[in-house]
């Protein structure tokens, strides 16, 4: 699932099926329901080789049949290998889960649907960024290379800059916690040094959330908020109380190294810290006493100076969707199954292990999803039989770039293998391998007027206790769909505390709970294959899935959708949900946030910012650029429930 925001993530999982709202049941007639055959691929033969252009045997240890959990496990363990490197961007092991899936989709008997008469529709994305020359920090003469003594942000502005220095204590400004670093200093024109973290680190009594950071935290944070306060510079120090002696990090996860935060800026070892607090009242381990003791800033101005240098080359990488398909009797007819196969590879900014290097597995988010779309697969292929032939024209994708911003499935309504017209609907499964008390969360039931008595009358067989949700908008890649006005549901078994860690791993999998939701998910399918076309409609808004629609978890809420593919010159809304405060104030899908109440904004970390900063029912002022010309709104700001 969505890790766009690092720090709200769990939190953001957990309302899911907290708020999720009771749909009204509609009157359907009975569906007919196709058998749930065991699967077997007569030929007993294995497509491998990375070309996947020619036949071998099996590899040992390959189901023959998709007939029980075991063997749908198979797939989970093989994807949430650590030989698939966490199915991180720009990896090979990224490559490896594709060429996989694509042979286990070629096994099974579909038709490539991707480019070229290929499984494969590529597109590219930016993975992280490689640091050039010159690139050092400077003080009283001596230069410290990048190495163990400097290293740049991720999301550094290129540049070289020399300024006087400013220690300004954790680089916080929390109104919420009555507490500003930046109260009664001068930062203009400055570079500012502040510490990692927040007071109170390690501290359950602290006015933050002790040993949970709060987003005030986040680097992306801090760098704005110096931006704001007119800084040109920041310089990050890893406080010496809790991180004496840790290695620095290298340019690699913040900000996904893609969008700049429109300041220079690095992280600096203790060493060069003393060499900028020379002279001062204190040293950085006395500072940081001072100010978690007293709970207090003691931010001062520094006599030295500084030389900050930076270049960084973004990279980039072709990234692969896996599209296979199960041609119907009617051709003018689609519907789409999907689950993202990509993680986190060995932990980036959406981690909540941020100090791992090793891989995310990925067990449960999503290699579960990507059986369980396999396995529907399987059952729902004819196998020569024309009864079988499903009316639809069934196509099954597992995509890229989910993790980054929902980036495969957005190329994939973009530049759809079948027109976007012919989609009926769409199914997602994404993190269905922790079922727990035989609970199942069913978003989107409110995408089309059929959708809640086709989901209780699925459920009559499988009997889950199901939470529902009627947004279409939500942290997975069904909402790349519902923004093309495409009915779409998706399957969800919950959150947990292994989410977004190593630790998510395939041991943790209840086998029988994912087989029965790949149970579920074949029943939807054959319903939906035997109804008629669903009525799509504008669902209503639910602020509690607000991690994705602006504002990452934290906050007020205002119900935009941000188009993740847009990296920087504003955040692109590709909608907004109906009933919200933008929705009230006029905001549309085409409008280009540029100005949140004073805040310039250039990315969606920008705007993510402007909205943590602000409260519920606050009134702001939102610039946006909208046919060519600049638009102020007025909106109310609203609140997460």
């Amino acid at each position: 699932m969505s890790g766009l925001r690092r720090a709200a993530a769990l939190g953001t999982l957990a309302l899911l099926l907290a708020a999720a709202a009771a749909a009204d049941v509609q009157t359907l007639p009975n569906l007919p329901r196709a058998p749930r055959p065991a699967f077997f691929r007569p030929s007993g033969r294995y497509v491998g080789g990375a070309a996947l252009e020619r036949e071998s045997p099996l590899p040992p240890g390959h189901p023959r049949a998709l007939t029980d959990s075991a063997t749908v496990m198979w797939i989970v363990r093989r994807l949430a290998s650590p030989g698939f490197e966490g199915r991180g961007p720009g990896t090979a092991g990224l490559d490896s889960a594709a060429d996989f899936i694509a042979r286990e989709m070629r096994w099974l008997g579909l038709a490539p649907a991707g480019d070229g008469g290929t499984f494969f529709q590529r597109f590219d994305v930016t993975t992280g960024v490689a640091v050039a020359t010159p690139c050092a920090v400077e003080v009283g003469g001596r230069a410290f290379p990048v190495g163990d003594a400097f290293q740049p942000l991720g999301f550094s502005t290129n540049g070289r800059l020399r300024a006087p220095v400013v220690f300004a204590g954790y680089g916080i400004t929390a109104p919420g916690y009555d507490y500003d670093d930046y109260a009664g200093i001068d930062v203009h024109d400055r570079v500012v040094l502040v510490m990692s973290n927040e007071p109170g680190e390690m501290d359950s009594t602290s006015r933050f959330d002790g040993n949970v950071n709060t987003p005030h935290a986040d680097l992306w944070t801090k760098a704005i908020n110096a931006r704001e306060h007119g800084a040109l510079g920041l310089l990050v120090v890893d406080g010496p109380r809790y991180h004496a002696g840790e290695p620095l990090r290298a340019p690699r996860a913040e900000g996904a190294g893609y969008m700049t935060s429109g300041i220079v800026g690095g992280f600096v070892s203790t060493a060069v810290a003393a060499a900028l607090l020379r002279g001062a009242p204190a040293d950085l381990a006395g500072l940081q006493t001072a100010i978690d003791k007293s709970e207090h800033p003691h931010s001062l101005a520094l006599a030295e100076s500084v030389t900050v240098s930076v270049t960084l080359k973004r990279t980039r990488a072709a990234n692969r969707n896996v599209v296979g398909m199960i041609p119907g009797l009617d051709t003018t007819r689609t519907l789409v199954i999907g689950a993202h196969y990509d993680h986190l590879g060995y932990g980036d900014e959406h981690s909540l292990a941020p100090n791992s290097r090793l891989p995310h597995l990925g067990a449960d988010d999503n290699a579960s999803g990507v059986a369980a779309m396999l396995s529907v697969a399987a059952w729902k292929l004819p196998l020569g039989v024309r009864t079988m032939t499903p009316r639809h024209t069934l196509i099954f994708c597992a995509f890229a770039g989910e993790e980054e911003g929902l980036l495969g499935s957005s190329h994939f309504t973009d530049d759809p293998p079948r027109p976007i017209e012919s989609v009926e609907a769409m199914l997602n499964m994404d993190m269905v391998g922790r079922m727990r008390d035989n609970k199942l969360m069913v978003m989107g039931v409110g995408t089309a007027k059929e959708f809640p008595a086709l989901v209780d009358d699925v459920n009559k067989a499988s009997g889950f206790t199901i939470a529902t949700s009627s947004d279409g908008y939500g942290p997975s890649d069904q909402q790349s769909f519902y923004k093309k006005h495409v009915p779409v549901l998706m399957l969800f078994t919950g959150a947990h505390a292994d989410y977004h860690k190593p630790s998510d791993s395939p041991d943790k999998i209840n086998a029988a709970g994912l087989w029965k939701v790949a149970l579920f998910a074949k029943d939807i399918v054959d319903s939906l294959d035997a109804w008629p076309k669903p009525t799509f409609q504008q669902a209503k808004a639910d602020s509690a899935m607000g991690r994705i629609a602006g504002g990452g978890g934290y906050g007020a809420y205002l119900g935009t959708i941000p188009d993740y593919m847009k990296t920087e010159g504003g955040v692109l809304l590709s909608g907004v949900r109906g009933g919200s405060p933008a929705d009230s104030a006029g905001l549309k899908g085409g409008d280009v946030v540029v100005r949140f109440d004073g805040i310039r904004v250039d990315n969606i970390y920008d705007y993510t910012f402007a909205l943590r900063s602000r409260k519920p029912g606050q009134q702001v002022r939102i610039t946006v650029q909208r046919d060519g010309r600049d638009v102020e709104l007025v909106a109310v700001l609203g609140r997460r429930k």
